[in-house]
């Protein structure tokens, strides 16, 4: 197929909402051109345009006043609205798709049309890290994949675990504890995290940060600037298969990872 055929075959579902409406009424069964005009809200005339282009196509096959998609007419749409959901999800994110870490850029975009992103602004600048401070109080399960440890979060899941209304397990870039004796404070809660079995140490880079609460993912955006790693916020998706692909590398992570041995650590 040349380069102006293919661009045809979009310009068709692309030019007019009508043929995609039709075309995914079809995707149910065969109907009528008066059914299609019902269910769509089209007129007879813009119905039966549709119809006899998608028959001139192969796309369409009609038999009396019934008709019905073609296996090719099926796939046709099928991609049609996949390439439609890829677009929507890229516009939805806008810049932030430079700040998704690489991890992510695995998933198709348009699993993120539905995303929540959440950054900092003048009067709430704190607004990604309080969400996640909040998620932490009211989730029954946490997975936390990460390359740093924040002080506050710890307290909080610490609070939540001890009080059975927590479920928390980490998997966290090993050298983050080089300097575990620089934050003394700490110490104590993650000794009881270890007591839990909740902590796993990854040795290597763990290339991005994030938490799957229950059936919700929250991965943190950021981007390099003068050689500082710069917070510009969180995505927040509850899509399934956001979430699969999320439980998936975590699990991944955590079988290539060693139980956190903080006394052995201290000793060093």
């Amino acid at each position: 197929m040349t380069m102006d055929a293919t661009l045809d075959a979009i310009q068709f579902f692309a030019n007019s909402a009508n043929s995609v409406r039709v075309f995914e009424v079809l995707t149910d069964g065969s109907t009528t051109s008066r059914a299609l005009a019902e269910q769509t809200e089209a007129s007879r005339s813009t119905v039966a345009r549709v119809l006899d282009k998608g028959e001139s196509r192969g796309w369409i096959d009609s038999e009396g006043s019934q008709y019905e998609l073609t296996e090719m007419g099926a796939v046709m749409i099928e991609e049609f609205r996949s390439y439609q959901e890829t677009l929507e999800g890229v516009q939805h994110l806008g810049k932030a798709i430079a700040w998704l870490p690489s991890p992510a850029h695995e998933l198709d975009f348009r699993h993120f049309r539905d995303a929540e992103i959440i950054t900092p602004t003048p009067p709430t600048p704190s607004k990604p890290f309080d969400y996640v401070a909040e998620m932490l109080r009211t989730a029954t399960e946490v997975r936390s994949l990460v390359e740093l440890a924040m002080g506050r979060y710890l307290e909080i899941i610490h609070e939540q675990a001890e009080a059975g209304q927590l479920d928390a397990e980490l998997v966290i870039q090993a050298d983050w504890f080089a300097d575990i004796d620089d934050k003394p404070e700490q110490i104590s809660l993650w000794r009881a995290r270890v007591d839990r079995d909740e902590v796993w140490t990854y040795d290597g880079e763990v290339p991005i940060n994030m938490h799957i609460f229950d059936t919700q993912v929250v991965i943190w955006m950021g981007e390099t600037l003068d050689e500082d790693r710069v917070i510009r916020g969180i995505v927040v998706t509850e899509t399934p298969a956001v979430l699969s692909w999320a439980r998936s590398l975590y699990d991944g992570y955590r079988d290539e990872s060693d139980r956190l041995d903080l006394a052995m650590i201290l000793e060093m």
